[in-house]
């Protein structure tokens, strides 16, 4: 994706005419970051981040300095759409995962727009709607006890309705560990049991659920 056309590309504005495109188009600016780079912080100026090309994940980091994984961000989608609202980043960060390429609008600026396209309030408060299952089901998932239960969860949450077989993670493992509040290594055993028991098969992150992955599932709901 091009970044003198990532507006058209976020859900936030693609029911907008093009000319109203434009308008919106004109004022973002654009910024490149290298892997490991921090793309925002709650030191920087409440905006909209939209990916142009790249990844970046967004994670939350408590007073203890402990990472928790809210998600990750790819081309087309973007993060920050409380704050085009006034809220206040307290404690949120986005790093970049490869190099990455984002397109920014400022709050303030935002501020204007939505006084001209009252539509923009109705769309923002849809896709925040979508965001609070997302983030309601990785509670969820924080809330069983054990590790190997958030990750047939998790797992099967990959899955395409009917009981796909075969999945990819879309995320390295170490973010899949910090997603599902644990460490890489004890992720790992619980892969290991996991193909142990016969519920999986795995080579790397390509993963084949067995029939007895959606039997323990059953079992535990």
């Amino acid at each position: 994706m091009e970044n003198d056309h990532c507006v058209n590309k976020v859900p936030l504005f693609n029911h907008l005419t093009p000319a109203e495109q434009a308008e919106i188009q004109s004022l973002v600016y654009h910024r490149s970051y290298k892997k490991g780079e921090i793309i925002f912080s709650p030191q920087n100026p409440e905006q909209l981040t939209i990916i142009a090309s790249g990844k970046m994940k967004v994670y939350h980091l408590s007073s203890q300095g402990r990472e928790q994984l809210i998600r990750i961000v790819g081309p087309g989608d973007y993060d920050g759409e409380n704050y085009l609202f006034g809220l206040k980043n307290k404690a949120l960060y986005g790093e970049a995962l490869t190099d990455t390429m984002i397109c920014c609008l400022l709050q303030t600026r935002f501020a204007d727009l939505l006084k001209k396209y009252p539509q923009l309030g109705l769309k923002l408060l849809d896709l925040n709607a979508q965001k609070t299952v997302e983030l309601e089901n990785q509670t969820q998932l924080l809330g069983l006890d054990k590790i190997e239960d958030r990750l047939l969860f998790y797992l099967a949450d990959l899955a395409e309705p009917g009981h796909q077989e075969t999945i990819k993670i879309p995320i390295p493992l170490k973010e899949v560990a910090n997603y599902l509040g644990t460490n890489p290594e004890t992720l790992s055993r619980n892969f290991k049991s996991l193909e142990k028991e016969g519920l999986i098969s795995r080579k790397i992150r390509k993963v084949e659920l067995g029939a007895k992955f959606w039997q323990r599932l059953e079992d535990i709901k």
